[in-house]
């Protein structure tokens, strides 16, 4: 069986790209399973470890505790955003009939993208012009047919 992704986040293009293509590929999504992707940014915010600031000659250190729980929060606070986007686009799969599966992943998304081909065996993604101009550098790689929908 054919898999066919579509990658979403945020943006009105995300769910218009994914109607497009519950409306116009309806006869490939038919034979094949719908597989729906939102990616999460990879944290990197490195915050100080101490603020130091001037009064005279002397200089005082406000030393900051590990950055370890505010990269938790971050990554706990972008799941749940990625979750309610997957949660809204497979209510859209399910006002076309379609079943759809539907994940997230951590990481740079030339590494993420290309993972996913490989694991999942996808056979066609489609994404929108918007998002292709921000994926170019890591799509001509993959091994797989590409829809960029404008």
């Amino acid at each position: 069986m054919k898999k066919v992704m579509v990658i979403i986040d945020e943006s009105n293009s995300s769910y218009e790209l994914l109607i497009w293509v519950l409306s116009n590929l309806k006869d490939i999504i038919d034979s094949s399973k719908v597989v729906i992707f939102a990616i999460q940014p990879q944290n990197s915010f490195t915050p100080p470890t101490a603020l130091s600031s001037s009064v005279g000659f002397a200089q005082i250190f406000y030393p900051f505790s590990s950055n370890a729980e505010l990269m938790r929060l971050a990554q706990e606070k972008n799941t749940k955003i990625a979750l309610g986007i997957l949660e809204k686009a497979k209510k859209l799969c399910g006002n076309h009939g379609v079943k759809a599966e539907t994940f997230t992943d951590i990481g740079d998304v030339k590494d993420v993208i290309h993972k996913i081909v490989q694991e999942r065996k996808i056979n066609l993604i489609a994404l929108s012009d918007q998002q292709n101009r921000n994926l170019k550098k890591c799509l001509p790689t993959t091994e797989c047919s590409l829809v960029v929908v404008k």
